[in-house]
């Protein structure tokens, strides 16, 4: 890409399926024309910047990016409003917030968009993944190392780090003539996008497939539904738009996990010609299912699907 530079891009999440939206907000910036994904930090789990509310799930991305700062915020503003962002309260909580940190050599300021980002020197959750991304980043005003910044900044005594997969972690499970998987996540609604993808994956080879669409689903579910009814009929909505719908799976997202879930299907309409298909799916079933959160706080779902 002709003038393409290094952009470090910070992405946090405390609403829904953190994770996965985290994930699917990488393949949205992977999409983009003008963008190239070239690495990932690790997840940061932090505490929150603002009024009361979760924890937050950060991580940042590296890129190269022919578009300038403004063409590129406007990319970023178009990916959070996809995976369901409402700004309502300012530091509020949020399912996606993507936020430019830095671009090498460059400083920008408009009204919209202050680049290198004006909290930078001041927030351990965004220059801890910068400076792993790019070690050797300087601010382009002084010249001064982003790692001596990190170096100086205060320490959230809370923060956590894990390693940011592709996906979610997924065993077969091997049942008679019906096909399974175990499937596990930190929380309740990064479960359900787990399982969603893992279902998905039955189907097609992920690898195969582009997040070209964008399928919303929602359940209505009775106040005292346990976990295990939670997860059957969400999984038996997604299984209708794979299959009356034709849809390829590449990511899911939880974009509410309450009575009411909502969600977003991402992928392509089948294609037998050009995507990995494995198996053709009938049904959900209660056979073998079992969903619940595991001592150590994180939850995992055994699902049995009839092919």
């Amino acid at each position: 890409m002709d003038g393409a530079r290094d952009v470090i891009v910070g992405l946090g999440s405390n609403i829904g399926s953190r994770e996965a939206l985290l994930r699917a907000a990488v393949d949205l910036l992977a999409a983009t024309p003008g963008v190239a994904v070239r690495a990932r930090s690790d997840l940061y789990e932090t505490a929150p910047v603002g009024p009361p509310q979760a924890r937050y799930l950060n991580a940042a991305v590296r890129l190269r990016s022919a578009l300038d700062p403004e063409a590129l915020l406007d990319a970023l503003l178009s990916i959070e409003r996809t995976l369901g962002r409402e700004r309502r309260v300012r530091w509020g909580a949020r399912t996606l917030d993507l936020d430019v940190l830095w671009i090498d050599g460059v400083a920008h300021r408009s009204p919209t968009l202050t680049v290198p980002h004006a909290e930078l020197a001041r927030r351990e959750f965004a220059l801890r993944p910068l400076v792993a991304l790019c070690p050797d980043a300087r601010d382009p005003r002084d010249g001064a190392p982003l790692a001596r910044a990190l170096d100086a900044v205060e320490r959230d005594p809370t923060l956590r780090a894990r390693p940011f997969a592709e996906a979610f972690s997924r065993d077969d499970v091997e049942h008679t003539a019906d096909e399974g998987f175990v499937t596990r996540a930190a929380d309740r609604a990064d479960l359900l996008a787990a399982a969603t993808e893992a279902m998905g994956a039955l189907v097609v080879d992920p690898a195969s497939v582009v997040a070209l669409r964008a399928v919303p689903v929602s359940i209505v579910l009775d106040a005292d539904a346990t976990d295990d009814e939670r997860v059957f009929a969400w999984l038996s909505e997604v299984l209708y738009h794979l299959d009356a719908g034709r849809l390829a799976l590449r990511r899911a997202v939880v974009l509410d996990d309450g009575e009411a879930v909502r969600g977003v299907l991402f992928g392509e309409h089948l294609d037998e010609s050009r995507h990995a298909m494995r198996s053709a799916l009938k049904a959900v079933t209660w056979h073998a299912l079992e969903v619940g959160a595991q001592p150590d706080g994180s939850w995992r779902a055994q699902v049995v699907v009839d092919v």
